[in-house]
């Protein structure tokens, strides 16, 4: 991660009626699948078979708003045994971003696992000063529906309805 403090930082939580290790697997295992549940990513696609087990440790992921890029990322941090992931966003975002990344904080409970959900960026230069507000009203949306999305499709085996209606509007599109 970058040495310098980022200056949009963000956090989501939620409770999940399920283990952290469930949870773990959709997240960290499946890194490469997060199109599948996050309504965000038209599709995704991992990348670099090269953690424990095979795993991919970066992935590729279609954006589903107009305008945006489609994004690469790569894991920093797996740390299965604390239920933590991180990943940096190494391309896809704004030339006035300077770093972008996303960690998953996994806390066990007895019948539930909490979620916390962390953004950290590093806008810069004069359109960073300008859209950090934006960028960080935008991200916390993001975020939350993330936090929501994961909750029903782990909890139910199913996308969350804000996931199934944009693959419709997607198919319909295409």
């Amino acid at each position: 991660m970058s040495t310098k403090k980022p200056n949009v930082n963000v956090t989501s939580q939620i409770t999940i009626d399920t283990s952290a290790l469930k949870i773990w697997k959709i997240l960290a295992e499946d890194f490469g699948e997060i199109g599948t549940w996050a309504s965000g990513v038209k599709a995704s696609k991992g990348l670099n078979p090269s953690l424990e087990n095979n795993l991919f440790s970066e992935r590729h992921c279609e954006i589903a708003a107009t305008g945006f890029n489609d994004t690469k990322e790569r894991i920093i941090t797996f740390d299965k045994k604390n239920y933590i992931l991180t990943y940096e966003l190494y391309h896809g975002i704004p030339g006035f971003v300077k770093d972008a990344y996303n960690t998953w904080k996994l806390i066990p409970g007895t019948t539930s696992t909490q979620v916390i959900a962390t953004t950290e960026m590093r806008a810069t230069g004069i359109l960073g000063r300008l859209m950090k507000g934006f960028m960080t009203r935008s991200t916390q949306k993001v975020l939350d529906a993330m936090c929501r999305e994961l909750k029903h499709y782990v909890e139910t085996g199913e996308p969350h309805p804000d996931k199934q209606k944009a693959t419709k509007k997607l198919k319909r599109k295409n």
